[in-house]
């Protein structure tokens, strides 16, 4: 299971992705448009997770949705928004679902409510907070059986879970157009989620901080590294390199990193930046471009 969702963490539990000292949505739309980039970043995110398990030490169980419950303190205002967004239901109340992904394939459906997992029922529990633990709990099992209320309709779903690489990721509360990797989490400025339209921009964005992750440069003992210009620009390229060809492992078109960087550099390249052709610890986007296209064609 992976972080919460801390932008409206007082109101309910998404377990997919958290963002950071963020001000709630304060209306419908706002609140579902931020899930909306969510949702796709979780989904790109992890189609790359998973298409790469192979070169992945440690794994993790990915059933592809995302269960959202109101707790028990919070507040009102921002609860009611939620109720009145996504439908919310008593019991968790499933707000997105990954295509092709292991909810999907059993049949589970944005809207369904759940009242079971792995035979724990919700009726059962001594609070809302308490199942929602359990189904956390349960998402870890390579099986998960669901009960939920769809309607009127009571069905019971058995999920097979996907294998993914353990790594999770953060969706920033920032209005900057970049990605960056920590420890074993990539972080993505909704800034650049919304900038970059096309599906294989941002995974290329995305898998470019995953690779600096596989690639140890996240390690502590690296981090003098990162300082050193000469050795920045190695790192920087072997990032490029292995980043591209986890992006194309995942299906993603590769001509998605050159639409990406343009786009970036022509919203944060400044007039000073252009006029010395400085472009700090790393090479121009025409460069960089180049260099992805030779990676690529080898």
């Amino acid at each position: 299971m992976l972080k919460t969702l801390i932008l409206i963490a007082m109101l309910f539990t998404a377990g997919c992705a958290s963002t950071k000292t963020y001000t709630p949505p304060q209306t419908v739309g706002e609140l579902r448009s931020l899930y909306t980039q969510l949702g796709r970043v979780s989904a790109i995110t992890h189609n790359i997770l998973v298409a790469n398990t192979p070169i992945c030490s440690k794994l993790k169980t990915y059933y592809g949705f995302i269960p959202m419950s109101l707790k028990e303190q919070g507040n009102e205002e921002q609860k009611k928004l939620a109720i009145k967004a996504f439908n919310l239901k008593k019991q968790p109340t499933v707000t997105y679902v990954d295509p092709k992904r292991a909810a999907d394939k059993a049949g589970l459906r944005v809207g369904d409510a759940i009242i079971s997992a792995n035979d724990n029922r919700w009726s059962d529990t001594k609070s809302p907070d308490e199942f929602t633990k359990l189904l956390n709990e349960a998402q870890h099992s390579p099986h998960l059986r669901l009960g939920i209320l769809r309607g009127k309709n009571k069905q019971v779903l058995n999920l097979i879970a996907d294998k993914a690489c353990d790594y999770s990721f953060i969706l920033s509360d920032t209005t900057e157009h970049m990605a960056i990797a920590r420890n074993k989490e990539i972080i993505v400025d909704l800034g650049a989620a919304k900038l970059l339209k096309r599906d294989d921009e941002l995974a290329f964005f995305i898998s470019h901080e995953l690779a600096h992750i596989l690639l140890g440069h996240t390690l502590p003992e690296r981090k003098k590294e990162l300082d050193d210009y000469k050795m920045r620009n190695i790192i920087e390229k072997d990032a490029d390199a292995l980043g591209i060809r986890l992006m194309i492992r995942a299906g993603y078109d590769p001509e998605g990193a050159e639409t990406a960087l343009k786009s970036t550099d022509l919203i944060d390249s400044g007039p000073v930046t252009n006029f010395f052709n400085y472009h700090g610890s790393y090479m121009s986007v025409d460069e960089r471009i180049q260099y992805l296209r030779e990676v690529v064609n080898q």
